[in-house]
């Protein structure tokens, strides 16, 4: 039904078969608001795929991952934005780091791409994320000053780290102490 051009029964097909098209869904409102003249449906697809993805229709909210990339297809940048912010501070509570970073750094890239101004939160979370994830390939590079600097940084806003509080201050005392920074280390 999508090759036709029969948006609303290409919708009512891939959320007929629930989560695991989800993702062809979301294809389907990006290509009706691509397709001229077709506005009022792409915002009525809209309206039934967020409806779906609130749980209105089975009880049960999907993952905000969905909503964020139904953002992207739409084009509302900005509000993608604010979502992605919120799932990597979700996926940064679970301990995930290096997939909050990925996210942000996705986020941040595409922003770019379309010369979008892109919000401070996005950029500080971004950058808090980063110094945590090169610690490791600093260490392995023999730059004790820069990685202490970057656990300082981190160990600043040591709450945002939450599963990994006590490894990052431990590591960030024994590594400034090797990089002469011994005020800084307690």
């Amino acid at each position: 039904w999508l090759e036709a051009k029969d948006y609303a029964r290409a919708m009512d097909r891939y959320l007929q078969c629930g989560e695991k098209e989800i993702g062809r869904a979301i294809e389907v409102v990006g290509r009706a608001k691509a397709d001229r003249g077709r506005a009022a449906e792409a915002d009525q697809l809209t309206h039934m795929l967020i409806d779906f993805l609130m749980g209105e229709h089975d009880g049960v909210p999907k993952d905000s991952h969905y909503i964020f990339q139904l953002y992207m297809a739409l084009g509302q940048y900005v509000q993608a934005a604010k979502t992605a912010v919120i799932i990597a501070r979700q996926e940064q509570e679970l301990g995930n780091y290096r997939k909050a970073h990925k996210i942000l750094f996705d986020t941040h890239q595409e922003l770019r791409a379309h010369s979008i101004k892109i919000p401070q939160d996005l950029v500080q979370s971004l950058m808090l994320l980063h110094s945590y994830v090169i610690v490791n390939s600093l260490l392995q590079l023999k730059d004790d000053l820069s990685a202490s600097r970057m656990l300082l940084r981190v160990a600043k806003s040591i709450s945002k780290f939450p599963s990994h509080m006590v490894p990052i201050l431990t590591s960030t005392v024994i590594i400034c102490q090797r990089a002469g920074l011994k005020g800084s280390a307690f």
